[in-house]
């Protein structure tokens, strides 16, 4: 049984082989943005896998996603399956994300003036 480590929130979780990196974020209540439901689709559950190993890309995966996305260590989570050993993987900010945190810390400057 190895263990996975979501960025950037830095929880670890045990999984076994061959799960899902959806499913074990899932189990862990990590969200990973998704809307197809694992079927590789939507394209949403792009994760980067900073260190440690995962199953090589399924059939659909390689058809999904760009090559060079995949040799730069870009999973869809949705397909992307763990192994035995323990990895590493962060899970991008969502733009909304980043422009509300943006948009509120320029608030919180302007009120402090």
């Amino acid at each position: 049984m190895g263990k996975v480590t979501f960025l950037p929130s830095n929880k670890s979780v045990k999984a076994r082989a061959g799960q899902t990196l959806v499913s074990v974020a899932g189990n862990a209540r990590i969200v990973i943005p998704q809307r197809c439901g694992g079927h590789a689709s939507c394209l949403m559950c792009r994760v980067v896998v900073e260190s440690g190993e995962l199953v090589a890309p399924t059939a659909l995966e390689l058809r999904k996603m760009p090559e060079q996305d995949l040799r730069q260590g870009i999973r869809l989570a949705c397909q992307a399956k763990t192994t035995h050993g323990d990895c590493t993987v962060r899970i991008p900010e969502s733009r909304l994300k980043s422009v509300v945190a943006a948009a509120l810390e320029r608030q919180r400057m302007e009120n402090e003036e």
